[in-house]
């Protein structure tokens, strides 16, 4: 993935939690293209080949055209914000991602939005790129509405705030993020996330988080196409006084 990076943070530390507010997003062309290739996406064995759309819009505008009668808003956010995986793992790829974040692909981390990633290394060493115009959940043929991005953000750091998985908010929704090679597996870490988020941040009971849970956090899938599979369960803000 192309990536702007890595970002030496003073004073971040093993242990501590870095927070990236995404301050704004602009596009630095008004175009972009969806493909998929053998072997890639949801479903490899039904399209054996490759195909790529490329879709143009105006400047400024908020909406693009897919297909005459069909037009999509434009949504942009970074595919993958992450930190630099704990040392003894060694060199990694940028495309599954992990307990440092990376290749997310979460369209819920908009301008306005907060990612917050457990630090691993001395200085945290953030990267931001890939760059999606809009995104369905899932990204099921491999890629989202690709294009080139300018963003600002903010970080700041949570000493001592340690955290296992990242996780976001929103203006209107907490996020917790599950990340793991089976699907099953990565739902239940969204969740746990989620109930641990909610016994620590609202004092509430094991128990209540959990049925909380049930009746108001919504479950979404990430991303199905990047090896590790990404479930988050989104919480609305506006049923917390």
């Amino acid at each position: 993935h192309p990536m702007t990076g890595p970002i030496y943070v003073e004073g971040a530390q093993p242990g501590d939690t870095l927070e990236v507010r995404i301050v704004a997003i602009e596009f630095l062309h008004n175009f972009g293209v969806n493909a998929f290739s053998p072997g890639s996406g949801v479903l490899p064995d039904e399209f054996p080949y490759q195909a790529l759309k490329l879709m143009r819009w105006s400047a400024g505008a908020d909406r693009v055209e897919f297909a005459p009668g069909i037009t999509l808003p434009l949504a942009p956010f970074f595919g993958s914000i992450g930190v630099a995986p704990p040392a003894l793992a060694g060199r990694i790829s940028s495309r599954p991602p992990g307990w440092h974040g990376g290749n997310l692909d979460n369209k819920d981390l908009v301008a306005g939005s907060i990612l917050y990633l457990p630090v691993h290394v001395a200085g945290a060493l953030l990267s931001i790129g890939d760059g999606h115009a809009r995104q369905g959940d899932g990204e099921v043929t491999g890629t989202a509405l690709e294009t080139s991005l300018r963003g600002t953000f903010e970080l700041h750091l949570r000493k001592g705030q340690r955290l296992r998985w990242p996780r976001a908010e929103t203006p209107t929704h907490y996020i917790a993020m599950g990340l793991h090679e089976d699907l099953d597996e990565a739902t239940r870490l969204a969740v746990r996330e989620m109930v641990d988020f909610l016994v620590v941040a609202r004092k509430m009971s094991r128990e209540d988080a959990y049925m909380l849970c049930s009746l108001a956090a919504d479950l979404h899938v990430t991303q199905a196409v990047d090896a590790t599979k990404g479930v988050h369960a989104s919480l609305a803000k506006s049923f917390f006084k």
